[in-house]
């Protein structure tokens, strides 16, 4: 079990996904103060289309993937640095919007002080998105936390 060290805060986090598949990397530093042996307990985790945004002007296919690790291409959502995967698309014709979305319900407990979004527009228009992370920071037992860290980093036997 985990004690918890901050209340629950929200970090927001707007991304522009294009044509091109890449990595929006967060440095969870640059939002809250996480020191050595702690970790990110993530409750909650969206994405939207930004307020500031109307509704595409074309059929649009876009998908989001948070990870631990820096991925190079989408991995599988079984993969254990897949944390969430969201594809929005949306169909002019109907002015319908169309998701599909996994985040675990298991609280993920994230040692590494940094996380990437990978996003790609795969037909249409992309747009402003807003990430929303919702969580706090934990300070897990020295065993559970060298647990994390060899699965996080890969380094199991």
């Amino acid at each position: 079990m985990a004690n918890a060290k901050t209340k629950e805060f929200e970090i927001y986090v707007l991304t522009v996904p294009d044509a091109t598949a890449d990595n929006d990397t967060l440095d969870l530093t640059d939002y809250v103060d996480i020191a050595d042996n702690q970790a990110f307990e993530i409750h909650e985790c969206d994405i939207v289309l930004d307020p500031t945004e109307a509704f595409p002007t074309s059929d649009s296919d876009i998908v989001f993937q948070l990870a631990d690790s820096n991925i190079t291409d989408f991995v599988s959502h079984s993969d254990r640095s897949s944390l969430y995967v969201r594809r929005m698309t949306f169909d002019t014709a109907t002015l319908s919007m169309f998701m599909q979305e996994s985040f675990s319900s298991i609280t993920p407990l994230i040692v590494s002080k940094t996380l990437w979004l990978r996003n790609v527009v795969y037909t249409g228009v992309g747009g402003n998105y807003t990430l929303r992370l919702k969580g706090r920071i934990v300070t897990p037992s020295a065993k559970d936390y060298m647990a994390l860290v060899l699965t996080q980093t890969g380094n199991v036997a």
